[in-house]
């Protein structure tokens, strides 16, 4: 099983706007931050090419990001590492984060009927490229103009770096879903079946595709069987928000049941293969910046209140020895950490670090250059990682399963832990 982590490009020292920034960022830190994974034994980084910045117009590319960018990918290859792009993304960490372009009511959809669709949709408070705002969602899967924004992003990203040395794959559209609900998942496996055929076209040899707990619960989203189908490999999120409930914190069982939930899917609807191929991402816990603040925190997770529990590193440190090689025995392709290294405290007023715990401190450095406790138990559990698996035993019956996905998880979530106790 590899295993990976999510990398930001480091803010530099001038006040930025917005985190993740691939035009101006500090290419020492960078490089630091990919030697400290090379040396820990890391084989993949992920970096999210945010949607906003590199295409701040729905036919124009930011040539200053890609520029940037590139050098990034760069610094991987000389670390040998191989690095898994977030292209088209809906989402900065928690935070929901789209263009400026895709918010709104466009000019053309000015009649009666085209305003009246838009105005029902709910409203929810997305981040552009500067600011936070709150303002209906374009058609994303449909629109024309959008879907010819998006054809032109992956002609202009992945024709140009899809030869790149360093890079491993391509990981398309994660978390549309928070931003725009879909209404069939037919529809939904043909549009991502048109997006990964494009991609092939312009060079792209490895695609991912996304789901998470909120997508299995819904009989309408993008389904591990559309994605395996259209030829790409499935990703499921298990990030620090409470998929589940809230439950034990600062454990990996919501994970390892997420990875079992999927790879038991993909083995009945389609093959073994594909089940042993499931990625696990954003693997990782929050840890509490100061002793008082250990516990359970009023937190915003991707527009909505939530609660987050902010452990202890030691308990981070516990999960993380438990849970990979779990993951790994359970025949898990790799795994994607959350993220390598904490903001500052300043930089806790810059989204998306300015709405929510999580972002703050899910890495495993701290902001002021120190490991935490969770680094050296990575290291401890990259070196003794199981190497033979068996898939899960976890039965789920699709025909089943999909008739009520939200009342199937919940109920296969409840039988699980119960054996787990």
């Amino acid at each position: 099983m590899d295993i990976g982590t999510t990398v930001w490009p480091p803010m530099p020292a001038r006040p930025q706007a917005l985190a993740a920034s691939w035009s101006s960022y500090d290419h020492g830190a960078l490089r630091d931050y990919l030697q400290r994974a090379r040396e820990i034994g890391l084989q993949q980084v992920r970096f999210d090419l945010r949607w906003a910045e590199v295409q701040p117009g729905e036919q124009r590319i930011s040539v200053s990001t890609l520029d940037g960018f590139h050098r990034g990918l760069d610094l991987a290859q000389a670390n040998g590492l191989r690095v898994v792009v977030s292209l088209l993304g809906a989402t900065l960490g928690p935070v929901l984060h789209l263009p400026d372009w895709s918010l709104g009511i466009p000019t053309q959809a000015l009649t009666t009927q085209a305003v009246t669709e838009l105005l029902n949709k709910p409203a929810l408070t997305i981040l552009d490229n500067a600011s936070y705002r709150r303002e209906p969602v374009r058609d994303l899967y449909t629109d024309p103009e959008m879907r010819s924004a998006q054809r032109y992003l992956l002609h202009e990203v992945i024709g140009n770096f899809a030869t790149h040395p360093a890079i491993h794959g391509w990981l398309l559209a994660a978390g549309w879903e928070r931003v725009c609900p879909p209404t069939d998942h037919r529809d939904m496996a043909a549009w991502w079946a048109d997006l990964a055929e494009r991609a092939r076209a312009h060079g792209a040899n490895r695609l991912f595709g996304q789901i998470d707990a909120a997508t299995l619960s819904s009989q309408a989203s993008l389904r591990p069987y559309d994605i395996a189908m259209a030829g790409g490999e499935v990703v499921v999120s298990v990030g620090p928000w409470s998929p589940l409930g809230e439950g034990p914190p600062a454990r990996g069982e919501a994970a390892c049941f997420l990875h079992a939930i999927v790879a038991g899917l993909l083995a009945e609807e389609v093959n073994d293969t594909a089940a042993t191929q499931v990625v696990v991402a954003d693997l990782g816990w929050p840890t509490a910046p100061w002793p008082q603040l250990r516990g359970w925190q009023a937190d915003e997770i991707f527009a909505q209140p939530a609660r987050t529990f902010l452990a202890d590193e030691e308990a981070v440190a516990t999960a993380i020895q438990h849970t990979l090689p779990a993951l790994a025995q359970a025949g898990a392709a790799a795994v994607w950490l959350t993220g390598m290294v904490d903001p500052t405290e300043d930089q806790w007023k810059i989204p998306p670090f300015d709405r929510s715990w999580v972002a703050r401190t899910w890495g495993l450095w701290t902001a002021d250059g120190r490991p935490k406790a969770g680094w050296e138990a990575l290291r401890e559990v990259i070196g003794n990682l199981p190497v033979k698996h068996s898939l899960p035993t976890l039965p789920v019956e699709p025909d089943r399963f999909w008739r009520d996905p939200a009342h199937e998880l919940r109920r296969l979530w409840q039988e699980y832990r119960a054996e787990m106790v």
